[in-house]
């Protein structure tokens, strides 16, 4: 078998766990860069300010914890506007949904919410597994399959055909 042809209902929670996935490896490894970038500019502009050298880590000490916290604030209000927004779209569209895909060896087509994603093996960023479904990062595009959605017997080919991808792409487990 070299072709499978996946079937899957379409929860909320598999949109959820997908936009926290996207949060997790794109917008938070972002964010903790500029709080990094932010935190050093607290650093030197406290230093530099002309105060005695005491005063500016008295003041430094201070607030960094003040900034940190707001940062930290800042991160949980995009997770939960992200979550919101996405449970509101989940809502406006119809239902009963499906996850759809073709599986080939060359790489994977999905049909989801009135869209079709194509993408080859070979362009896998990364692929893992949680106990719930596999994770998928071609370039900007993500895809989640759901575990659910195999037939039995099917998923045992599919870690077979994405044996195949090269470099550390691949972190599957065995």
């Amino acid at each position: 078998m070299d072709r499978i042809d996946f079937r899957s209902d379409h929860r909320l929670s598999d949109t959820l766990a997908l936009q926290l996935f996207v949060l997790r490896n794109q917008i938070l490894r972002r964010g903790v860069i500029l709080i990094i970038a932010m935190s050093l500019g607290l650093v030197i502009a406290t230093l530099s300010n002309g105060a005695p050298l005491s005063d500016a880590l008295a003041d430094l000490g201070n607030n960094i914890g003040r900034y940190l916290a707001i940062a930290g604030a800042g991160l949980a209000v995009i997770h939960i506007v992200i979550l919101v927004m996405a449970v509101l779209a989940w809502r406006r569209l119809v239902k009963p949904r499906q996850i759809r895909a073709t599986l080939t060896a060359d790489g994977i087509t999905m049909q989801k919410d009135g869209f079709s994603y194509g993408a080859r093996w070979a362009d896998a960023g990364f692929l893992i597994e949680n106990r719930a479904a596999y994770l998928i990062k071609f370039n900007q595009l993500y895809m989640r399959l759901p575990k659910r959605g195999f037939a039995p017997g099917e998923e045992a080919v599919f870690r077979q055909l994405v044996s195949a991808v090269s470099g550390n792409a691949n972190r599957l487990h065995s």
